[in-house]
């Protein structure tokens, strides 16, 4: 499975950093023993490469709702050596208070097929105690939880090479 990288469509760069790192670490945890191609290693390709240029196509088209940039696909599976792909992008927005509100989409892409075999959600509201007085929580700890969500609700049986 390859974890492209986030695309940030509400948020800063160095936000979407954070979710990626979190993301990682929760997707080997969950999915020990299959092989991933994180979005370090993609982020390795040079800038000339149509890895590269295939990748970032995909990320900047992917939306939960859209399946533009999906041309490549096929091409990109066998270049990275994996069927299925993890595309995430992700929204912040603030909540009354200053705590923060992350939403994570995902979708889980079948390069074979062209199909999405999956797509869900994992979001978190950034407080430290929720009532009176409600304390704003750091962002990775908000991030951390959104990521949770999202990874516990991808299926087991399509996780595969």
């Amino acid at each position: 499975m390859a974890v492209l990288p986030t695309r940030v469509n509400v948020g800063k760069k160095a936000e979407a950093q954070i979710i990626e790192n979190l993301l990682n670490k929760e997707i080997r945890q969950r999915f020990n023993g299959i092989p991933l191609v994180d979005f370090s290693e993609i982020d390795k390709f040079p800038s000339k490469s149509n890895r590269k240029k295939w990748v970032e196509l995909l990320v900047s088209h992917s939306s939960p709702h859209s399946i533009r940039g999906t041309e490549n696909l096929q091409a990109l599976s066998v270049k990275l050596g994996t069927r299925y792909f993890l595309q995430t992008d992700i929204r912040i927005s603030g909540v009354e208070g200053g705590a923060e509100h992350v939403r994570i989409f995902g979708r889980l892409w079948d390069s074979k097929t062209k199909d999405i075999l999956w797509s869900g959600y994992g979001e978190a509201r950034g407080y430290v105690y929720l009532f009176f007085p409600a304390i704003p929580a750091p962002f990775e700890k908000t991030a951390y939880r959104a990521v949770k969500g999202l990874v516990k609700r991808i299926p087991v049986s399509h996780s595969v090479k």
